[in-house]
């Protein structure tokens, strides 16, 4: 190997092994400050980044990323020992990509999963009966384990043989399910808006009853009854004659009795949108012949969704059908199916999101993350942090220090432990993405969010190599970024001395090429060239040849005076460096130019001010290695000779 500008140790005994994600030895090829980095990382990079180099695995072209590699790395200790990632500005990089490739990830895994599962049961539809007690938001310990105790009871009976309906009617506390026997009715993908409930309904086989279950509304069990194909959807009208419960007898045949005119006129020929408008009580829709939206089963009450199904043929209309909102009659304006999977997939997506079953499904991965890996988390060590958090925090000006020399652990998640000085740094970055005005629920809500992020990161980079790789390159180079910024970019920019030094220095690596100093007169016609032409011989001021030529309104002159290379401007080469005047060059336009090459300039040194952009370019390449000498000086490097050579072709 070939040896580097300063000293680096070169290892010839055995590598130390690390294990591989597929389970085989993954030896170190080197480590920087102690920290190893290991053969197929090196060769992950080697080949992402060299992707003409796929197939070459020459020692000159191993060495040649090796050493570059090892510079990156010295950078990336170098980031780490200041502390760049705990800044404000990184942490919010970090984070900002960071949770995006977390939550593309989870969707990837997850969400993706959901969406199938959706899918798919979207094309069944289970008659679905159950069994609940209520829980409200403010129910207690004690109320929660009164109505787990009941509806053990009740699902004791079933089990027994008690018939399903009159259980529900002794034990359900909704009303309105024990008046129904607990008669649910038919459900779909997405037709009851608790993940739990439709997971449940359809992982119960068909006749089967299920265990108890807890969704937010309380506690749950459910018969089905039955499965068959999906409906799909309806696209109807409807007329809405309002019946209220308290109306007598007689209000109530005068209802009955106006809805059965109103279909006797239908059946009759009149216009359905027009009698809509006249009677219906639906004031959200009358105006537009009662059109609703499209829906499937599980999305109407019973009688109305049974009426609408029954439907045939567009244009069909249903005699009058009572539900508790009143008198409807229904027409078809069109049915369909369920989409093709790829034109339902992002609807379904949507619809995941905009409700609970998102974060449900997001706190079931967490939930099985903690059990997976042994999560353990230290109460009092959190209560510590929390304690030095005061109003500064509600106005987003709390700073870390307050929780300085703090390091206990916070939580635990198989061998990686977030401590206190981790947490504080986080409250610091994410103290503006909440805006409780309670300490304790603003603390919550953000060390939740970044917890079961960082759990879910843990879990994903142990599963997906690529994921931790890309995850790692962040956590690297966004801080390495920062510091590059401050230790070379802008540094060699605003070093005005040391600029001016480099310069001075380097003078010789910033020359012009021999050039010709010219102007160029461009004239509208042959008549102002020859004026021009003899003013120029005079030696006049090429400003007092534009006063005099130009006038406000009309531009006869235009002349251009400058420094030029070969190649720059083919008239001013024609001239073949000799100063002088060259003849009219007609234009296709009938305008006139002509050039005075006033002398030839030998090559010379650029001004600082002209070549300024290359002396901060090579100025920031000085600085940069000057400070790679000073980091391999600072931090051991040791290289393992045997594993390079293992990648040796």
């Amino acid at each position: 190997m070939k040896k580097y500008l300063v000293p680096v140790l070169i290892w010839l005994g055995t590598a130390l092994p690390a294990m591989a994600q597929n389970g085989t030895e993954d030896p170190v090829l080197f480590t920087v400050a102690g920290e190893p980095v290991t053969r197929s990382e090196f060769l992950y990079v080697y080949q992402k980044n060299n992707p003409t180099k796929q197939g070459d695995f020459s020692e000159a072209s191993l060495q040649e990323y090796l050493d570059l590699y090892i510079n990156f790395k010295l950078k990336v200790a170098e980031a780490h020992a200041l502390r760049i990632d705990t800044t404000r500005k990184v942490r919010e990089e970090l984070d900002k990509y960071g949770d995006q490739l977390i939550k593309s990830n989870f969707d990837k895994e997850v969400l993706e999963a959901a969406i199938v599962k959706h899918y798919d049961r979207m094309g069944t539809e289970r008659l679905v009966y159950h069994v609940m007690q209520g829980l409200g938001k403010e129910s207690t310990p004690a109320d929660s384990a009164a109505a787990l105790a009941k509806i053990n009871e009740a699902w004791e009976k079933v089990q027994k043989g008690a018939d399903f309906e009159n259980t529900a009617r002794e034990y359900s506390s909704d009303p309105n399910i024990s008046a129904s026997g607990g008669r649910v009715g038919w459900v779909t993908g997405f037709s009851i808006p608790d993940m739990r409930f439709e997971d449940m309904a359809f992982e119960t086989k068909v006749g089967g009853v299920s265990p108890v279950f807890l969704t937010k509304y309380g506690y749950h069990f459910l018969l089905v009854k039955e499965e068959r194909p999906a409906s799909g959807q309806v696209h109807v009208q409807h007329i809405l004659i309002k019946t209220n419960p308290k109306d007598d007898n007689a209000a109530n045949t005068r209802q009955e009795a106006l809805a059965d005119s109103i279909y006797f006129m239908l059946m009759n020929g009149a216009d359905f949108n027009e009698l809509c408008d006249r009677y219906s009580d639906d004031q959200g829709t009358a105006k537009r012949g009662g059109q609703l939206d499209w829906f499937g089963v599980g999305k109407m009450v019973q009688p109305f969704e049974e009426a609408a199904f029954s439907l045939k043929n567009p244009g069909d209309i249903s005699k009058p059908v009572k539900t508790a909102y009143g008198w409807h009659i229904i027409r078809l304006q069109e049915k369909r199916g369920i989409a093709p999977f790829e034109d339902a997939r992002v609807d379904i997506k949507s619809r995941i999101e905009r409700t609970s079953q998102y974060s449900e499904l997001r706190n079931d991965y967490v939930s099985k993350v903690k059990q997976t890996y042994k999560f353990m988390e230290y109460p009092d060590n959190i209560a510590a942090v929390v304690a030095t958090l005061d109003s500064t925090f509600l106005n987003n000006e709390w700073s870390a220090d307050k929780a300085k020399g703090m390091d206990k652990p916070v939580f635990t998640i198989g061998s990686k432990t977030y401590t206190q000085d981790d947490l504080a740094i986080t409250l610091q970055v994410k103290q503006r993405t909440s805006r409780d005005r309670d300490i304790q629920g603003k603390f919550r809500s953000i060390y939740e969010a970044s917890r079961d992020n960082m759990l879910i990161e843990y879990d994903m980079s142990a599963r997906n190599e690529d994921f931790r790789r890309l995850m790692q390159e962040y956590r690297d180079g966004i801080p390495l970024f920062a510091l590059l910024e401050q230790k070379v970019w802008t540094a060699a920019a605003q070093d005005t001395a040391g600029l001016e030094a480099f310069y001075d220095m380097h003078k010789s690596d910033y020359m012009w090429e021999e050039r010709v100093d010219a102007s160029i007169y461009k004239c509208a016609d042959a008549a102002t060239a020859k004026a021009v032409r003899k003013m120029v011989k005079k030696n006049t001021a090429d400003s007092l040849i534009l006063q005099k030529m130009n006038t406000d309104s009309v531009v006869v002159v235009n002349i251009e005076h400058n420094k030029f290379l070969n190649g720059q401007n083919s008239n001013v080469d024609a001239m073949n460096k000799k100063p002088g005047m060259s003849e009219d060059i007609l234009g296709s336009n009938g305008n006139i130019t002509f050039i005075k090459l006033h002398s030839v300039i030998p090559p010379m040194p650029k001004t600082l001010k002209e070549a300024r952009g290359y002396v901060i370019s090579d100025y920031q390449d000085q600085l940069e290695q000057e400070w790679i000498t000073s980091l391999r000086e600072k931090y051991p490097v040791v290289v393992n000779e045997k594993v390079f050579n293992s990648m040796v072709q």
